[in-house]
């Protein structure tokens, strides 16, 4: 059964929404912030919790130098329909996150300073009383140092444990966090041996740090103890890229974990020969594999969920070709997603914030249409009841649909991606955009992606593929990718353009690239190694420069440098093989009209990366405006985020893409 909630300050703020008649979608319907995001109910189920723009849900972009317009607190009492709105603690700094601390108390997450990773924590009573900086977050040595909470504390309504790097910057130790004082209690301390960067620490489901998961060079260490009084011992040593597990959740039955990845027994050998990682559970106390839970053949998988009710697991979880896949464990809870999602038959349907009862929760829709909306559910009820769309001024039925394809590599492998048809098209003969993704130790994913859909509403099909050496295929895909940058990895991009052109889909005369970060790159690496397939480039925050990746590696990554050897290639040993595919190095070959945008606060993939390449660009006679144009900002980062940014980043593309591949 689904009715609607008419809470009273949603439905008072959605009434100054925006209506556009325009046949052409505006940009910055794409371009807006949510109208409310991150939804979440108070363990209690009292109160109700969102992120909102300080102007309201209105599609309007506006020039602001203050970043606390962008996003406030919203809470609303949910007994008396009552809302509140929690809004400024400090000028310039941007709200990024927030999590219930207890039932009446919230903390959130501010960045101090725009396109910097370094995140304030800070505590607030939902009544707006009581404000407090519980952990600055700063810069020491090149590093953000700041504190993330990693366990609620449910039977302690004072306190929360955090992760914090405060003795030294490399160093991240556990903490009891009062959330009214701010005083921090020492519980756990990164024992840094040898050398060993910690990674993560590991929680059981009473609150105990049972173990923590650490690097040094290409090896990875998995520490454990039994209880809060046994010192950590070291259970396995793991080397880069082979089988390896690490703790996916405790059982409430502290004796058992539910190892995620490869099981290998205490003889280092490994059961079962795998390649993607499965579920296991694991009798820490006996140091044995009990049972495989679940293993997918082609898709890594996830995670397990546990109700904190039964205390039993309810699904295991994977991402497939589209949606989140769930195995399920728990009969009743199978029954209860089957009902809501009955409801929704054309969205994904995800349910969270389970009160500590389980007795209601916040369901999340969505779809490669749908950007996405939040339903309030009661269990007892059986009642689903409307709260918000993230995006309402967008109407699903003008949005394009995303299909999941797949293709073999020109060496057999198989490629899956994501290709949007835009709307109404008869999916023939269209210009394209090629789109890789950045990392490139990520993949891309099923579902509502702004630009896919404002590229394909201005009339061009949109192509992603994961590459080889993207995650989530299993351990072989990814290692496929080994020393393969500018190599087998962007054959995979050429062979994606290939074969949309001989399924019909793409005019060969009308293909453009356009990608960020490790996406950037290949776009350099398209139009240096391959441009007679594109008739223009955007190069969004990419590298450009292989020396430059190696020898101005951000201090943050120091630690990562001998896996960087692995996956892209040692420098000092083989140069010549690095040099041969880094695009600074090709830009002779460059004819592709070509767009760099870049922002000057990326550490990531620094400034220098982009300026050379103007450089270069320059010195072979190229002329900014007509062979390559320039779009930096300096109040940004490893991408844009300012909505006045997007703005004219996406408003420059449109006339950019239109120019080669509608007037060309």
């Amino acid at each position: 059964m689904k009715k609607t909630l008419f809470l009273l300050s949603i439905c008072t703020l959605l009434s100054s929404l925006n209506i556009y008649s325009d046949a052409k979608i505006p940009l910055q319907h794409f371009i807006c912030d949510p109208a409310m995001t991150s939804g979440t109910l108070s363990p209690d189920g009292k109160y109700f919790a969102a992120m909102v723009p300080a102007s309201g849900p209105s599609c309007a972009i506006e020039e602001t130098d203050d970043p606390q317009s962008a996003r406030v607190l919203l809470v609303i009492n949910l007994e008396t329909n009552t809302p509140t709105v929690l809004s400024g603690t400090k000028g310039k700094s941007r709200l990024t996150g927030f999590y219930w601390l207890n039932n009446t108390r919230i903390g959130f997450s501010r960045q101090p300073e725009a396109g910097l990773d370094a995140y304030s924590m800070w505590a607030i009573n939902i009544d707006g009383t009581k404000p407090k900086l519980l952990v600055a977050g700063e810069y020491e040595d090149g590093y953000p140092t700041g504190a993330s909470m990693i366990d609620r504390m449910p039977d302690d309504d004072r306190h929360v444990l955090v992760s914090y790097n405060k003795r030294r910057p490399t160093t991240r130790d556990v903490y009891k966090l009062n959330i009214f004082s701010g005083k921090l209690t020492l519980v756990a301390k990164d024992p840094y041996i040898d050398d060993q960067r910690l990674l993560t620490w590991v929680i059981d489901q009473q609150g105990v740090v049972r173990g923590y998961y650490a690097l040094k060079g290409l090896n990875r260490y998995l520490y454990h103890r039994n209880d809060a009084d046994s010192d950590f011992k070291l259970l396995r040593t793991f080397v880069f890229q082979g089988p390896e597990f690490v703790p996916a959740a405790y059982s409430y039955d502290p004796r058992y974990v539910y190892m995620r990845g490869q099981a290998i027994d205490k003889n280092g050998v490994e059961i079962g020969n795998s390649d993607t990682a499965a579920i296991w559970l694991y009798d820490s106390y006996e140091d044995e594999f009990v049972e495989k839970i679940y293993q997918h053949p082609k898709f890594d998988v996830s995670g397990i969920a546990i109700s904190e009710v039964t205390e039993k697991p309810i699904f295991v979880y994977y991402v497939g070709d589209d949606i989140v896949e769930k195995v399920w464990l728990d009969e009743e809870f199978k029954q209860i997603y089957a009902s809501i999602e009955a409801s929704f038959p054309s969205d994904e349907v995800q349910i969270g914030s389970w009160t500590d009862d389980e007795g209601k929760a916040i369901v999340y829709t969505s779809s490669d249409v749908n950007p996405g909306a939040m339903y309030f559910y009661d269990r007892k009820q059986a009642k689903i009841s409307f709260i918000a769309k993230q995006k309402p001024w967008i109407d699903s039925n003008e949005m394009s649909p995303m299909l999941p394809i797949s293709f073999e590599a020109r060496d057999g492998l198989e490629i899956s991606g994501y290709l949007t048809i835009p709307k109404n098209s008869n999916g023939k003969n269209l210009p394209l955009i090629v789109n890789p993704h950045g990392g490139p130790t990520a993949r891309d994913y099923w579902g509502f992606n702004f630009e896919h859909q404002f590229f394909a509403s201005r009339g061009y099909a949109v192509l992603s593929m994961n590459f080889r050496g993207s995650t989530g295929y299993g351990r072989k895909h990814i290692m496929e990718g080994n020393k393969q940058w500018g190599r087998k990895m962007q054959d995979d991009v050429t062979d994606s353009v290939k074969w949309a052109v001989n399924q019909g889909i793409a005019n060969p005369s009308k293909v453009c690239i356009y990608g960020a970060s490790y996406g950037g790159y290949a776009v350099m690496a398209g139009i240096t190694k391959t441009p007679e397939l594109y008739k223009c480039a955007v190069n969004y925050v990419g590298v450009t420069d292989m020396e430059l990746l190696f020898s101005d590696t951000p201090v943050q990554w120091e630690h990562l440098k001998e896996q960087q050897k692995v996956y892209i290639g040692d420098y000092e040993n083989e140069k010549e093989y690095l040099d041969a595919v880094s695009p600074i190095n090709l830009v002779d070959r460059i004819d592709t009209p070509l767009y760099i945008v870049h922002g000057v606060r990326d550490w990531r993939v620094p400034i220098k990366h982009a300026q050379r390449l103007r450089k270069e660009l320059e010195k072979n006679g190229k002329e900014e405006g007509k062979d390559f144009w320039w779009l930096v900002k300096t109040d940004e980062g490893h991408g844009f985020y300012k909505e006045e940014n997007k703005m004219e980043l996406y408003s420059e593309l449109e006339i950019f893409f239109d120019r080669y591949l509608n007037n060309s």
